[in-house]
Order: C-alpha cells, then structure tokens, then sequence
C-alpha cells in the first residue's frame, strides 16, 4: 500500500460526510422554504384583500364627493328657483331640478353598494388576517423543530470540517492539490478501488505495468480516462 494512501482515503471520507451534512442542509432549507411558502401566500393574499378595500374606500370617497357636487348645485337651484318668476325660466329651473334629482338618487344609491362592498371587503381583511396568523402559529412547533436541526447540522459540519483540515494538513502540498482539483470537479469519490483490472469509476481497462506498480504501492496511480485515483484491495480486503 502507498504510505499516502490512508490519508488520502481519510480525507475522502470526511469530505463525503461533509456532502452528506450539506445535502441534508439542503433538505432542511426545502422544508422551511415550502413554510415560507405558505406564509407568503398567505400573506399575499392579505395583501391583495387590503388593496381591494383600498381601492373600493376611494371609489366611495370619489362618489361621496360627487353626491356633495350634486347637492350643492342642486341647492343654488332651488335658491334661483324661488327668486324666479313663474315662466320658462321657473320651468327649466324645476326640469333641471327633477333631472338632478334623479342622478342624485341613482348616485346615492350607488354610494350604498360601495359602502356594502367596502364592509365585505373589510371582512375579508380581517378573515385573510387571521388565517394568516393561525397559520404562522401552526407552523411554530415544526419551525422550532427545523431550527434545532438545523443549528445540529451546522455544529455537525464545523465538526466534520476542523476533521478534515487536520487530515488534508497531513497531505503534501502537491498531492492535496491534486485531491481537491479532482474532487472540486467530481464531487464524488476520487479515491477509488479498483474493479479487477479496470477503474473502479469508469471500468477503463488499467494497463498490466500500473496495475502492478497500484498494487504492490509503488505509485498512486490515477486512471487515464476518468483521472480518479486508483488503488488496490485484495480479496480478503
């Protein structure tokens, strides 16, 4: 065996338990992440239901404003109407009078649906507000539960990764290059057993010389093809 092939096969382990911690991190993050999800729908939707109340308020105040236009001309009418002789005049006065009246009435009435719709829209506030906070309070025990396992596997990978700086320092500077290039690129194993006479990772056929050469330790030896490194275990290993 090459004297450098234990730490290199240590320092592969810690660096496949550190993908291990970060993939489960990774999980941990999709759960809150689908929470938060549901929070920000509903809260969207909450959202959505102020917007509609606001908008539904100023179309009420736009038409109070109106119906105070209307009845303030419909006041100067009347004022004219009673300083006005009996005559044409008189009778337009009152036809505008009744015109008026008339679009004042529908106005008013119109004010009333708004002020109906602005009540049920505020309803639907007040609904889509507590749904809200049920939920978040819903979600509470789960989101404490993640939050725990989340500061374990945090604490887990500043444990694995103080591991693996000791092992990787045990390496020569050149040979420790080589491993993180190799595995930076391949995210998976780089120190690989051999599969009879070929690679391990990729099954490429090793010539007969550097199999010898892997087998009796003489030379880490990496795969042409793949460029993984390759060592031999034994039948009983």
């Amino acid at each position: 065996m090459h004297p450098d092939l234990a730490k290199l096969l240590q320092l592969q382990e810690k660096d496949l338990g550190l993908k291990g911690v970060g993939e489960r991190l990774a999980a941990l993050h999709e759960e809150i992440a689908a929470l938060d999800l549901a929070v920000a729908s509903g809260e969207e939707a909450h959202t959505a239901a102020q917007r509609a109340v606001a908008d539904a308020v100023a179309r009420r105040t736009e038409t109070e404003a109106k119906i105070e236009t209307y009845r303030g001309q419909q006041d100067r009418r009347k004022q004219r109407l009673e300083i006005t002789r009996p005559g044409k005049v008189a009778a337009s006065i009152m036809a505008e009078l009744e015109l008026a009246r008339s679009v004042l009435t529908q106005e008013e009435s119109q004010w009333v649906s708004m002020d109906e719709t602005v009540r049920g829209l505020e309803e639907q506030v007040a609904q889509a507000a507590a749904e809200l906070e049920e939920l978040k309070k819903a979600q509470d025990p789960e989101r404490a539960e993640l939050l725990t396992r989340e500061g374990s596997l945090l604490e887990e990978r500043e444990s694995v990764t103080r591991e693996r700086e000791v092992s990787a320092s045990q390496l020569d500077k050149p040979l420790r290059i080589k491993y993180d290039r190799l595995y930076q690129s391949r995210s998976v194993a780089v120190v690989v057993a051999m599969n009879g006479p070929a690679c391990g990772a990729c099954f490429t056929t090793i010539p007969l010389h550097r199999r010898t050469q892997i087998k009796n330790g003489s030379v880490l030896g990496g795969c042409e093809v793949c460029g993984v490194i390759l060592y031999y275990v034994d039948e009983e290993g």
